[in-house]
């Protein structure tokens, strides 16, 4: 069973801080984009150039659910709750679900030059807060605790995270 799983908006350090957490604890770090990747057999741009939004979002929901029977830390892409069938999914578990918050002037600043994200350069500042705003109410749906990740490392975040929920939910064994 998974551990914890991190949702949030992209540059919100979810995969970092997942390699934390599965450093720490000597767990796998499962990064969700990299699973849907692997099944589908093509990278996420290509799957939208292919199919389109619709058949990514069922797809990254089919491995959402398979995500939920293995062990370690699972960081989920940024618009995973775009769809209802993940936000409900992800509202009715009993693991720890996580939502890395930040602003979206230091998500900016974090992605401007990462040529890996034509989102970020596709929006914009503006754009960007624009998704943002529409994605916040989403992420606290589906979150059983927020952490907060502007001025944080992702050592740091990952230490709160493992105090917040205590060290037997991420201690037992595999």
């Amino acid at each position: 069973m998974l551990d914890v799983i991190l949702v949030g908006f992209m540059g919100t350090g979810k995969t970092t801080v997942g390699e934390v957490l599965a450093a720490n604890f000597k767990r796998p770090q499962i990064d969700l984009d990299d699973e849907i990747i692997t099944t589908a057999g093509k990278s996420i741009k290509q799957i939208f150039a292919d199919s389109g939004e619709v058949a990514f979002r069922q797809l990254e929901t089919q491995v959402l659910k398979q995500a939920f029977t293995k062990n370690g830390i699972l960081s989920t892409g940024g618009g995973v709750v775009e769809s209802a069938a993940n936000r409900e999914l992800l509202r009715q578990t009993a693991i720890p679900v996580i939502y890395l918050q930040t602003e979206p002037a230091a998500i900016f600043q974090r992605l401007k030059s990462d040529d890996g994200r034509p989102l970020v350069q596709q929006l914009g500042e503006v754009g960007l807060r624009k998704l943002w705003q529409r994605r916040v109410p989403l992420y606290q749906q589906v979150a059983t605790h927020t952490i907060t990740t502007d001025t944080r490392t992702p050592q740091q975040v990952s230490q709160q995270i493992q105090q917040l929920l205590g060290q037997e939910v991420l201690s037992h064994e595999i």
